[in-house]
This record gives structure tokens, C-alpha cells and sequence, in this order.
């Protein structure tokens, strides 16, 4: 894990095959508790243009917006972003503005009612205007 506790690509492969075992073998209640991104704005590697950037995160169930916890990495640095509170349950959004041209990360975590945290890293891209 990072500094900011994500988890490289070959953890998060790690995991997913962890998880699939589990499945396999009879998964335990704590796994199926947790929540899958199922689709996202900006999606993984995706070019996106940098004016009135927002970001949607959409999951296969209820998160908990307040405690949902979103770090941008780009060119300017690291930027804490804070979820809109009144989203669909199991939607993440925020709004960020106008982004420079740039290779970009969004690091996400989110929380279940239950208490599980999931959490994961989305590349994309900002060309320039």
C-alpha cells in the first residue's frame, strides 16, 4: 500500500484473486458484505477533456457518502475531494472544476453500512484544450 493506503496493481489483482477463491470455496459473510465499483466517470484510462471535470463512482450497493474518501493525484500535487452528500446511495460524486492537461489518479475508498472498506485507484487522463 501507498501513503495513501491504496493498493498497487498487483495487490489489487492479488486481492480480486483472494476474493475470487473465497467465492469459489464458499464465501464468509465479511466478503459479501463488501461493495464492487460496477462503473465510473472518468472511466480507467480514460482521455478526458478538463473543463467542468466531475467524477462519478457507481457501485452494486449503499455506501456511506460521508465517510467516503477521495484523493486526486495529478500534475499540481495531491488533492483531498469531498463526496455530495444527498447522491444515490450507491453513487459516490463530487465535483472538481477545470483540470490541466495531465496524467491523472483517483483514489477511492468508501464504506458499507456494515463497516466493510473497499477501495481502489482510477487512471485516466486530461488532454490539452
Amino acid at each position: 500500500m501507498d501513503d495513501f493506503g491504496c493498493l498497487s496493481r498487483r495487490d489489487a489483482v492479488v486481492g480480486l484473486l483472494t476474493f475470487v477463491a473465497a467465492l469459489a470455496g464458499g464465501a464468509s459473510d465479511s466478503l459479501a458484505a463488501e461493495v464492487t465499483l460496477i462503473g465510473s466517470h472518468p472511466a480507467v484510462d480514460e482521455i478526458m477533456d478538463g473543463s467542468a471535470t466531475s467524477f462519478a463512482l457507481r457501485f452494486d450497493g449503499p455506501v456511506d457518502h460521508e465517510s467516503a474518501r477521495l484523493m486526486l493525484i495529478g500534475p499540481m500535487g495531491v488533492r483531498a475531494l469531498r463526496a455530495r452528500l444527498h447522491s444515490e446511495p450507491n453513487t459516490i460524486f463530487t465535483a472538481v472544476g477545470k483540470l490541466p492537461a495531465g496524467d491523472y489518479e483517483l483514489d477511492w475508498q468508501v464504506r458499507v453500512p456494515s463497516g466493510h472498506i473497499s477501495e481502489g485507484r482510477i487512471p485516466f487522463h486530461v488532454a490539452p484544450w
